[in-house]
């Protein structure tokens, strides 16, 4: 008998799914090669796994016996070859993180030329993606560690406030842009965005939901709204005057390069940025070195509440 990982996989999905079709779809398989992966794995253990109608597909009582087994044998695997990874990184002090693709952008680079420096001997691979897909490599253990602004604390899942961060307005400095107008010293007025257009992310992100219940809050109506996927694209849209953008405080570093006002908004709307990582790993000396080094650069130029770019 010669048992693989991935007939395993294979069968597993198809219990999970009761279909082969989506499990088909889900592992990137052909249905006619998933099939033929389960037909080899019925004929090496000598008994049916599934039984198969035009409608449903269910485990036998031989699949439901052999099911638990799987699972463990699967489980177990994929957590020796995680902790066998993190042994061979933490030999080469080397990295894998990620991070939003506005914060590669922006903060990124300068850390990793400063880490760079210092560590000459660590090796760092990054990579930029949404929020939700960063925290899906962590839980499964294809990132070291991730940064970024996670409202929700998962189980499994260890978060670090990094440095604190705060909604901002970005605005064109344009003469005849959709703006704010003149703002006092302390900031701006929730009350001073009634009636102005919008340029927000989608409904269903985090960071507008909070946006969203803010601006509830204060009982603000805002005008037209231009939704967009990423912060970086919402900056470039407010510095052509095409509305207005509520964000984070550490976006101020990108704002920089577009030349854009930033005021801080008042009453003050507070939150965390962090650092996640997955629950019951080792920690990396050369990770807490890492973050040490990206919450000073973050925090280099604090945001001054008093003063706008302009």
């Amino acid at each position: 008998m010669n048992l693989s990982l991935k007939q395993l996989k294979v069968f597993l999905g198809v219990a999970n799914a009761s279909s082969f079709t989506k499990t088909a779809q889900s592992m990137h398989l052909s249905q006619a090669a998933l099939s033929a992966i389960i037909r080899e794995l019925e004929t090496q253990l000598n008994c049916r796994l599934f039984e198969r109608t035009t409608r449903t597909v269910a485990l036998t009582e031989a699949g439901r016996l052999f099911y638990p087994t799987a699972m463990k044998i699967v489980e177990t695997l994929e957590k020796s070859v995680i902790e066998l990874n993190e042994l061979g990184r933490q030999k080469k002090a080397s990295l894998l993180l990620g991070c939003t693709p506005m914060i590669a952008a922006s903060l990124m680079p300068q850390v990793l030329a400063r880490f760079a420096e210092t560590s000459p001997q660590a090796q760092i691979e990054l990579v930029d993606r949404p929020p939700s897909e960063l925290l899906k490599m962590v839980e499964e253990g294809d990132l070291d560690a991730a940064f970024g602004v996670f409202f929700s604390q998962l189980s499994g899942i260890d978060r670090v406030p990094i440095f604190p961060t705060r909604l901002v307005v970005v605005s064109s400095t344009m003469d005849g842009a959709h703006g704010i107008g003149k703002v006092p010293r302390d900031g701006v007025q929730w009350r001073a965005l009634e009636g102005l257009p919008m340029i927000t992310l989608p409904k269903d992100n985090p960071l507008q939901r909070l946006i969203e219940a803010s601006l509830s809050k204060e009982e603000v109506t805002t005008g037209r709204r231009t939704v967009v996927g990423h912060l970086q694209t919402a900056i470039a849209m407010a510095h052509e005057g095409l509305g207005v953008a509520i964000m984070p405080s550490f976006c101020e570093h990108i704002c920089r390069h577009y030349q854009v006002r930033i005021d801080v908004i008042r009453p003050e709307v507070e939150f965390s940025f962090y650092r996640i990582t997955r629950s019951g790993r080792d920690t990396l000396a050369a990770l807490d070195e890492f973050t040490q080094m990206f919450a000073a650069a973050a925090q280099l130029s604090p945001f001054d509440t008093a003063a706008s770019v302009k």
